[in-house]
């Protein structure tokens, strides 16, 4: 358990670093808000939900990242409005993220093209408590002692075109690369300041059925960080009659996933996914944990079972989450 914590501490430093800072989700597509602000208002008319992560299962210190969003369409179409909220904790370090996001979409017969931004309001904390170190006059950690945390504003941009069959989305987030100071402004030793670095994500979705009864939804997300391999994930979902589903994934060199969930009409969706770690932390903990609820209102609540409900020319699929 002292090695998985010690581990877990280093994977926290660099989170908190120049890594990857910002938490990222086995069930991406159906909370692209929080990736992508150009996902704001692209589907139901009204959509909300929630989410929890529970990563690497069995380990002291293993990350726990609590999620909510919510997000819809006004003007005719033509905005999308929404906003986000996620707790991320690993080890002794903590981090809270608020936003509100707007996207504006130029609308074509069968396709849209949207375009967003988001403003975030972030918290980050270090229990400095919970640490053991050897130099008590160490400037960064009486820093830390006396400021535990740091807050920033920073944004996000991003662009998606889209229907209900495919969607192409470039993002990125920590945008303005701000700088958490874990000091007080007067303080003379202004020691331990961490840069946000800018996260690329870029997001492909497409969805096919030769049956009516079965459809296959293909996602795949590619997050590039400066200082970190980059992340390759991809998943299959299989939806039969609009309803159940399963998936299988793969993380490239870091995870196998499994996805399983039901779709209420014109309610909403629940979800769960499990990741196994291929890497050599698999070997110390029991896997990933991942449980999603959704809820969602649109106005043409008669169109059952992938019906078109006419946004899109040659609509097949408004059912989609």
């Amino acid at each position: 358990m002292k090695k998985a914590f010690f581990i877990s501490l280093l994977l926290g430093s660099a989170i908190i670093s120049k890594a990857q800072q910002y938490p990222f989700w086995t069930q991406y597509h159906t909370s692209l808000i929080m990736m992508n602000p150009a996902a704001a208002g692209t589907r139901q008319d009204i959509r909300a939900g929630m989410d929890y992560r529970y990563q690497w299962a069995g380990m002291n210190g293993g990350p726990r990242t609590m999620s909510a969003y919510a997000d819809g369409k006004l003007f005719k179409e033509k905005l999308g409005l929404g906003a986000f909220v996620f707790q991320d904790k690993i080890g002794v370090f903590s981090a809270t993220s608020i936003a509100l996001a707007a996207a504006y979409r130029i609308k074509f017969p069968d396709l849209a093209l949207s375009f967003g931004l988001n403003g975030n309001y972030n918290i980050q904390g270090v229990d400095a408590s919970q640490l053991t170190y050897q130099n008590t006059q160490d400037e960064a950690m009486l820093n830390l002692l006396a400021t535990p945390k740091a807050r920033v504003f920073n944004i996000a941009g991003g662009v998606m075109l889209y229907n209900d069959r495919f969607r192409i989305a470039i993002s990125v987030n920590n945008l303005a690369a701000s700088k958490y100071k874990y000091y007080a402004s007067y303080s003379p030793y202004q020691k331990g300041q961490f840069t946000t670095v800018p996260h690329f994500c870029v997001s492909l979705g497409y969805n096919w059925n030769a049956n009516q009864n079965f459809l296959w939804e293909n996602n795949f997300m590619a997050v590039l960080v400066s200082g970190v391999p980059i992340l390759i994930d991809y998943y299959l979902r299989l939806h039969i009659k609009h309803s159940f589903f399963v998936g299988a994934g793969i993380r490239a060199s870091v995870a196998l996933e499994a996805q399983l969930g039901w779709t209420f009409q014109n309610i909403g969706q629940i979800s769960y996914a499990y990741d196994y770690n291929t890497n050599p932390l698999g070997g110390l903990n029991g896997g990933s944990h991942e449980i999603k609820l959704i809820f969602f209102y649109q106005k043409n609540r008669g169109k059952r079972r992938g019906k078109s409900v006419g946004e899109f020319l040659h609509q097949k699929y408004q059912y989609m989450l």
